[in-house]
């Protein structure tokens, strides 16, 4: 799917029913809120650092990481469609939270203002080219010794376990847009392109059987890849 087409469906289409597709997606882990709050459990969150949150959405994963949140975090939602953005600010009910649209692939931020960029969910939409973009983005406006944290799907292993997760995100679909993306960055595999970018101290967590992987990786003062 095209740029053009991809935001036009998320617009007018895609954010009209995006929260019940989460619920259901969550459904089998525990539900979305306490899924999401369990996947960035371990994730150590400073006073008053400033937090990015990648392709937001309506703002599910922006809302969990301000529960954690400590005191006066400043934390911006980001997201390339304009009609989910529009969902996630009227659910909005922080004062730290501040929601925009965007492209992360060149945010206008400037050179290392974050302290913590997020990323959930999103990467496996994107073809290779644009993932990598939107890592080296990432990296770009990262504070030195600043975190990467990246929520995704993975491959799980179990043969059920896979089978399940296919039957229950409608893997299946023949018209699903994101089924090429997603077999690409699972083939690569995610960790290796967090590393292609920048990024050093890489490490992957497998979560719920392997149906979800958590990749961290920290801007390095030793490396110098600012802006390719």
């Amino acid at each position: 799917m095209d740029r053009e087409s991809y935001k036009w469906f998320y617009d007018h289409i895609q954010s009209r029913y995006y929260d019940l597709l989460m619920r259901w997606c969550f459904l089998p882990l525990g539900g979305e809120t306490r899924c999401r709050e369990e996947l960035i459990a371990q994730v150590n969150l400073s006073p008053e650092e400033k937090i990015l949150d990648m392709c937001c959405g309506t703002g599910g994963a922006t809302f969990a990481i301000a529960r954690k949140a400590r005191k006066g975090c400043e934390i911006i939602g980001m997201d390339l469609s304009c009609g989910q953005i529009k969902v996630a600010k009227r659910k909005c009910r922080l004062s730290n939270i501040r929601f925009m649209e965007g492209d992360v692939t060149c945010t206008g931020f400037g050179d290392r203002y974050f302290d913590k960029v997020f990323i959930a969910y999103a990467l496996h939409e994107m073809p290779r080219d644009v993932r990598f973009k939107t890592l080296t983005e990432a990296r770009r406006i990262l504070k030195e010794k600043g975190k990467l944290i990246i929520l995704e799907i993975d491959n799980p292993k179990n043969i059920l376990v896979r089978l399940f997760t296919a039957l229950w995100l409608f893997y299946w679909l023949p018209f699903n847009f994101e089924t090429p993306t997603r077999r690409d960055m699972l083939k690569y595999g995610l960790i290796n392109e967090v590393r292609d970018a920048g990024f050093q101290n890489v490490r992957k967590i497998s979560r719920y059987k392997g149906v979800f992987q958590i990749v961290e990786g920290e801007k390095s003062i030793n490396r110098a890849i600012e802006c390719l």
